[in-house]
């Protein structure tokens, strides 16, 4: 099986570091550096688990070099990973090398990409996906695994079942990516995308690691943030666990997180561009379509994009 991964950052290089373990034949999509050294030297891993695997393991298309023909329709498999302002460029590089009958998913946060997705590949190629292993780049070349968790699958429009997939469950877990599959995979992209809209950009507004939201007063802010975009989901039909579930869920969070710095908060002190648009610019954007106000996330939205 050959799988291709668009985006060699951070969550990409790790899930590339896994799969070095399986049989699976990888190419690998990124630029920069990074790319560079991943395509020479290999790649580091460090934290969860230590190892380093060489740059023969697979193959390496550098962003800046046009796309060859060789790898035209040459993947099973392809995963995303990267941030709002690739869309265009990733969609584009995943249609050049996804097969007729090959399989989608992204691993970024938000929402809002895996529509696109469909818009370009089909309904039936496009499976959701999200992740809470967490990953870091220190240098290039190098990739931290700082918190092992799983690599939730599920279907998106297109109705899928485990039985569907087994070869690729079966690398992933091989791999050490811990996969579970869910019926419903819009549920746990909403799970995810909840707990994001509610702890990235609070967290990078007050500039502290996850656990400083637990103090009742920012939590109770944190939770409202949630909570509006808890109505939006179930007003597009989303079957959700009740509000204490979710509350609980999200405690729950920032207590096992709580010496971590979020993304978002990283992104802001490096000067990156975040991912408040495919945040709760999404929320404000799918809330302005139903008619209902989202004035919450409205507010950390322009927050944070002072903040750039």
């Amino acid at each position: 099986m050959r799988i291709g991964i668009i985006g060699s950052g951070s969550i990409g290089s790790l899930v590339a570091g896994c799969l070095a373990s399986t049989d699976s034949d990888l190419l690998l999509y990124g630029r920069g550096l990074h790319a560079a050294e991943l395509m020479v030297n290999g790649l580091t891993v460090s934290g969860v688990k230590e190892k380093k695997i060489s740059g023969d393991r697979w193959e390496v298309i550098p962003s800046e070099q046009p796309l060859p023909s060789s790898i035209h329709s040459s993947c099973d498999v392809v995963i995303f990973t990267g941030k709002p302002s690739t869309d265009r460029e990733f969609l584009e590089v995943g249609g050049h090398i996804l097969k007729p009958g090959g399989i989608s998913f992204s691993l970024s946060n938000g929402m809002g990409f895996e529509e696109k997705m469909v818009h370009a590949f089909g309904a039936n190629r496009v499976l959701s996906a999200t992740t809470t292993h967490g990953a870091y780049r220190p240098k290039p070349g190098h990739v931290e695994w700082a918190g092992k968790g799983e690599l939730i699958l599920g279907s998106f429009i297109h109705q899928y079942t485990f039985e569907d997939f087994k070869p690729l469950l079966s690398a992933l877990n091989q791999s050490g990516l811990v996969p579970v599959w869910v019926d419903d995979g819009m549920v746990a992209l909403w799970n995810k995308m909840l707990l994001n809209i509610a702890i990235n950009p609070v967290a990078a507004v007050i500039g502290k690691e996850n656990s400083a939201l637990l103090e009742p007063i920012i939590f109770d802010s944190v939770v409202a943030l949630m909570l509006e975009g808890v109505k939006i989901a179930r007003m597009e039909g989303i079957q959700l666990q009740d509000d204490e579930y979710l509350v609980n869920s999200l405690r729950e969070v920032l207590v096992h997180t709580g010496s971590n710095y979020c993304s978002m908060l990283q992104d802001v002190r490096a000067g990156r561009p975040t991912e408040i648009e495919i945040l709760n610019a999404e929320i404000c954007r799918r809330g302005e379509r139903l008619g209902i106000p989202t004035p919450l996330n409205q507010l950390m939205t322009s927050l944070i994009r002072q903040l750039r």
